[in-house]
C-alpha cells in the first residue's frame, strides 16, 4: 500500500505534462513499514530521463541520480520508496520494459498523460514476477 498526499501527484502529472511528448521519470522518497507493506511518501523528486533514442517510450535514470537520490533522502532520516514515470498517450499501465527493471518493495507511480494533459495515474508493485495494482490512500 502506498500513502501519498495529493499535492506529490499533482507535481507529477505537471512534470508529465511539462515534459510531454517525452517520459518523465522520478524517485518517490519516504519510509517503508515492512511489517504492514505500507510505503508513506514524503516528497518526489524529478530526475532527467537518460534515454534520449526512445524517450517517447523508455525511460533511464542515470546511476548518479540514484546515488544522489539517495544521499538526499537519508539527510531527511528517508529513503527511496518508488519511483515514478510518465506513459505518453499510453495508458496508465506498466510495460514489459517496466517489468523487467522493477524491483521488490517499491511503489511504480505511472501517470498517463495524453495530448499534453494528465489523464490518469495508478500505482503498481512487484508481486513475484508480476505487477499487482496498489492500494492508494491520499493523505
Amino acid at each position: 500500500m502506498l500513502k501519498i498526499k495529493k499535492e506529490l501527484i499533482h507535481q507529477i502529472e505537471k512534470q508529465g505534462e511539462e515534459g510531454y511528448p517525452y517520459e518523465i521519470c522520478g524517485f518517490i522518497i519516504g519510509d517503508i513499514d515492512y511489517s504492514s507493506n505500507t510505503r508513506t511518501a514524503y516528497q518526489i523528486m524529478q530526475v532527467e530521463n537518460k534515454n534520449k533514442e526512445r524517450a517517447n517510450d523508455r525511460f533511464e535514470i542515470d546511476p548518479r541520480d540514484y546515488l544522489k537520490a539517495e544521499e538526499e533522502a537519508e539527510k531527511s532520516g528517508f529513503q527511496i520508496i518508488g519511483i515514478y514515470h510518465s506513459h505518453p498517450d499510453h495508458p496508465d499501465r506498466p510495460s514489459e520494459t517496466d517489468l523487467r527493471f522493477a524491483q521488490p518493495d517499491m511503489s511504480y507511480i505511472i501517470v498517463s498523460v495524453e495530448n499534453g494533459k494528465a489523464k490518469s495515474w495508478s500505482s503498481w508493485e512487484l508481486s513475484g514476477k508480476k505487477f499487482e495494482k496498489e492500494k492508494v490512500e491520499i493523505i
